[in-house]
């Protein structure tokens, strides 16, 4: 399954966002770093920072804009092929990109201050496992951010996907098109727009994990909590349960969750 992910990234490099300015890198990557009270600058020489499937680099290279040595890891070939290219574009230094699997990466334990993966968990056949791989990462009192498609917040998603499975079969670009009459009003699909409808339409590999499994994640690994986007009121079982209805019923299908190792 790894092989098909990796294939569907040749083919899709996500997110392939248009950066214009270095002010535009440091607004994508704030509201991430702000869960762990920091701002995109504020990395210090000496700290390492990891992007543990980086895509095309836009946080990694929001990341770089301070001082800290950053790595970006992909599975897709062509997604650090332009990750490079915006590192490049924008002068940063201080910064790497390696085509790398989560799941059989070779880096070495406790070396990183912070980890960041970001829409990357739910594309794993183990998500849980390959968290477990990035904490072994993770130095003492370091930091990691995950993102992650909600197990309740997705569920239009999921139907959606489905009705389109029925309608449209497998064929991606019959998938694309249905969806954009049925679920988008019918806008141009440009080059980015497609990329980003084959992403949330036509993925491979598409898993989804509730609040509750991250903490648990978190509990079993030594992680303690810090913040998350959405915010909750309270980590009570019932309460969160509440918490992720609203939040599909507002329709938001991704949660951020930053936490500490102790």
């Amino acid at each position: 399954m790894a092989n098909e992910v990796q294939d569907f990234y040749e083919s899709f490099p996500f997110p392939s966002k248009k950066i214009p300015s270095k002010k535009d890198l440091y607004s994508n990557a704030v509201w991430v770093t702000k869960l762990i009270g920091k701002k995109p600058t504020d990395f210090k020489k000496g700290e390492k920072v990891l992007e543990a499937g980086c895509g095309t680099g836009e946080f990694s290279c929001g990341f770089a804009l301070g001082n800290a040595e950053v790595l970006g890891i992909d599975l897709s070939a062509s997604s650090i092929t332009r990750a490079k290219e915006l590192a490049k574009r924008f002068n940063l230094t201080g910064i790497t990109f390696k085509q790398m699997n989560i799941l059989e990466n070779n880096l070495p334990e406790k070396s990183f201050d912070y980890i960041f993966s970001m829409g990357v968990l739910h594309h794993n056949k183990y998500p849980k496992k390959a968290f477990i791989e990035l904490v072994k990462l993770l130095k003492p009192g370091g930091c990691i951010v995950i993102g992650l498609y909600n197990s309740y917040g997705r569920l239009s998603v999921s139907f959606r996907r489905v009705i389109l499975s029925l309608f449209a079969g497998k064929n991606p670009e019959k998938r694309i098109i249905l969806a954009n009459k049925l679920f988008c009003a019918d806008k141009p699909i440009t080059k980015q727009r497609r990329i980003w409808m084959m992403d949330k339409y036509c993925h491979p590999l598409e898993k989804s994990i509730s609040f509750e499994e991250v903490l648990s994640w978190f509990a079993e690994n030594n992680i303690e909590f810090v913040s998350s986007l959405p915010k909750v009121r309270s980590a009570n079982k019932l309460n969160l349960v509440f918490e992720q209805i609203a939040w599909f019923l507002k329709g938001k299908s991704f949660f951020t969750v930053a936490g500490k190792m102790k």
